[in-house]
């Protein structure tokens, strides 16, 4: 009798299951040129995305080598994570920094640029060791140039070059030296400092030990990659366009538009319909549904027919009754939600955004996504066994209260680009429980949805 289960690609982590989710494959050492192993191992971390993890080691020579690759596209913007470190629980973070990623510690006025380095998965005082074994390294490499340097002048002549030079091997290693002891007071927390990580692809990411709730020491900026950025990622910025099927306007709100695409899940192809249609009291979406024969794979997308308001929006409803949950919503992509009497934020994102439901069907889909996540980050050196578990368990439950009508919150949606929804159902007339303010963004918010690059006015000259 066999059974045919299926699992994702990308599985969470299991210790019960680890050896089933590795591949194994014979691969070349590039050090000896003899035959090694590369293991592979395709996962989820939650709050981020799919990664591959890649071991390799080899029998001949002991050569190892590890690596993390994102398994997901290029983010639409860079991203920038600036956390302050102040307590030996924030040495524990861990991190994914990408093949593009930069590392800074301003305290120390240290930079990691990429220039070619591997993906890395490690902690924050993991990422001080390893600096402090680099420079090692480098610090016995100088005292063996300077023992080769006094051999060679004791079988011939000392010249002044000889003697300059070593003088110079010697002032480098001082530096080093000391550039060790400021690491080791970072590591020792004598001085707090401020860790950044820097990655135009969009693909790292630093743990939010607080998750689900807001983290008051990371700061995390989204921003526009330049050309020179986007040419370094190999992304083409040539822009086509396409104007024979958008000429009819009037005729596209009457029918369902179907075009080709790939499945996110299996990657075959498969059709995506999409719809423009009118929400009342509020302006035109357009609203997009995939559906893959092949997987079953079923995914819905809402995005905004009318660009960027003039003014960014935010939404604050004051929940007093269970029928508050039978509310429209519509979450942007730029659009943020939070929930201040849990201390929750989600900033824009994918896992929510772009979606028209209700608030009932938001919440249980923000507890389906929590309830299904297994931390990795709760576990091994860093983990601390009073926290990770029972917070995100207490956040759950503090949901399903308000779902079950035992609890009201008040639920605050902000979207910049003024292109969120939240339902009056007292409309036309003011509705007493909800708040709509319209306010100005900041340059920073501006920056980020592109319209500081926006030429409108006499652009035809340009």
């Amino acid at each position: 009798m066999t059974t045919n289960e299926t699992r994702p690609i990308f599985a969470a982590l299991s210790a019960d299951d680890a050896e089933n989710q590795l591949t194994e494959i014979e691969s070349l050492c590039m050090n000896c040129y003899a035959k090694g192993q590369t293991r592979l191992l395709l996962t989820h971390i939650p709050y981020y995305k799919d990664v591959i993890l890649s071991s390799f080691e080899c029998d001949s020579c002991h050569s190892k080598n590890n690596d993390i690759q994102p398994a997901q596209r290029i983010e639409s913007y860079g991203i920038s994570i600036n956390v302050h470190i102040i307590n030996t629980k924030d040495l524990n973070r861990q991190f994914v920094k990408s093949s593009d990623g930069t590392v800074r510690i301003k305290e120390l006025d240290f930079e990691q640029a990429p220039h070619g380095e591997n993906g890395l998965l490690t902690t924050i005082e993991g990422f001080l060791d390893s600096i402090t074994e680099n420079i090692n390294k480098t610090i016995k490499q100088i005292e063996e140039t300077i023992d080769e340097t006094h051999k060679n002048s004791k079988e011939n002549s000392t010249d002044d070059n000889d003697k300059q030079n070593i003088s110079e091997f010697e002032q480098q290693k001082q530096k080093l030296y000391e550039f060790i002891k400021r690491v080791e007071s970072c590591k020792t927390l004598s001085q707090t400092f401020h860790f950044e990580l820097d990655d135009p692809s969009g693909n790292s990411f630093i743990e939010n030990p607080n998750a689900p709730h807001r983290d008051e020491q990371m700061k995390i900026k989204k921003y526009r990659r330049t050309s020179e950025q986007n040419t370094y990622l190999g992304i083409d910025e040539e822009t086509t366009e396409n104007e024979s099927t958008l000429e009819k306007s009037d005729d596209i709100k009457d029918e369902v538009l179907i075009f080709h695409t790939n499945c996110p899940s299996c990657n075959l192809p498969c059709d995506t319909n999409m719809k423009v249609t009118q929400i009342p009291y509020f302006k035109e979406i357009i609203v997009m549904a995939t559906t893959c024969d092949v997987c079953g794979h079923k995914s819905n997308e809402v995005k905004s027919g009318t660009g960027v308001a003039p003014e960014g929006i935010r939404y604050r409803l004051i929940m007093n009754d269970s029928i508050d949950l039978n509310r429209d919503v519509l979450v942007s992509e730029t659009s943020s939600l939070s929930i201040p009497d849990f201390d929750f934020e989600l900033s824009s994102s994918r896992s929510i955004g772009g979606r028209f439901t209700t608030i009932e069907g938001l919440l249980t889909t923000l507890k389906s996504q929590l309830a299904s996540v297994i931390m990795p980050f709760s576990c091994g050196d860093s983990q601390n066994p009073n926290n990770d578990k029972n917070i995100m368990k207490s956040f759950i439950n503090d949901i399903s209260a308000v779902l079950a009508g035992e609890k009201f919150v008040t639920i605050v949606l902000d979207d910049p680009a003024g292109n969120c929804y939240l339902q009056n159902i007292c409309a036309p007339e003011p509705d007493p429980q909800l708040i709509v303010e319209h306010y100005q963004r900041t340059d920073e918010q501006d920056d980020l949805l592109g319209l500081k690059d926006m030429n409108v006015e006499n652009y035809t000259d340009s």
